[in-house]
């Protein structure tokens, strides 16, 4: 429309709508909270989301772990277990090293099947459990950055009430109209802001995190189904083709491409 961009420049507005967003989610979040956020933050702007290959890299090591303790024994298995970053198994596979929730929910079930648990113990429900444990950590960033989200529009209204209230000491006199004018300006822009931070940055951001919190619960739920066949005592070949069968259709993985 012809307008002038440097307009829409008003750091003054940022400093107050941003600190503020910045504050409120600090003291409305436990510390786990804020290093979880930075770990998705970092995930958002890598394009990082679970992938076909996270899968597929997932069912080769459960598989090589599971024909490695049918052929050695249970006990072979503990010292990739105990160090998976010297696992000369695990280091074939450096994106189910990279996602830590998952490698530690692999490392503590095989580590529960070492210590022989008895069958008196619902190993389909503690998988479950921890599932939702870990389900339920990760839905608190979503949760929190939506709260700000929510927020922010508010705090865009306490920016420009402030833009308002310095306009007014402009006022009487010989007002200076081309002052008043920017000031009123810049009171509009904290409300634009607000609004714009809201819905343009942080509820994209929020629905990108829940997206890949389900893609993640999936992945899970594909290993808690391998881990049960496991224990079950199936063949490996049989625990890789139930837990193929629990990925989701939009990763569906090729029987080749494990066999």
């Amino acid at each position: 429309m012809g307008g002038n961009l440097m307009a829409l420049w008003h750091p003054s507005e940022l400093v107050v709508i941003l600190g503020i967003s910045l504050g409120a989610f600090l003291a409305s979040t436990p510390v786990y909270v804020w290093t979880r956020t930075l770990a998705y933050l970092g995930r958002f702007f890598a394009g990082e989301r679970v992938t076909k290959e996270l899968y597929a890299e997932t069912l080769g090591l459960l598989e090589e772990l599971a024909r490695l303790s049918r052929s050695s024994g249970m006990l072979a298995l503990e010292k990739h277990i105990v160090s998976p970053e010297n696992s000369p198994i695990f280091m074939h596979y450096s994106r189910v090293l990279k996602h830590k929730d998952l490698k530690k929910f692999i490392i503590d079930n095989f580590s529960y099947l070492l210590l022989n648990p008895p069958a008196s113990l619902n190993f389909e429900h503690h998988l479950a459990n921890q599932i939702d444990d870990v389900y339920h950590s990760q839905m608190e960033v979503p949760k929190a950055a939506g709260k700000v989200g929510d927020w922010l529009p508010g705090f865009g209204i306490v920016a420009a009430v402030l833009g308002v209230i310095i306009t007014m000491e402009l006022l009487g006199g010989d007002m200076d109209v081309a002052a008043i004018g920017t000031a009123i300006g810049a009171a509009l822009v904290g409300t634009l802001t607000g609004v714009f931070f809201a819905f343009a940055v942080v509820a994209p951001f929020v629905h990108s995190v829940e997206v890949m919190i389900r893609q993640d619960r999936s992945l899970f739920e594909m290993t808690a189904s391998f881990l049960e066949a496991f224990a079950s005592g199936v063949s490996p070949n049989l625990a890789v083709e139930i837990g193929r069968q629990r990925v989701p259709p939009e990763f569906e993985i090729p029987r080749d491409d494990y066999e």
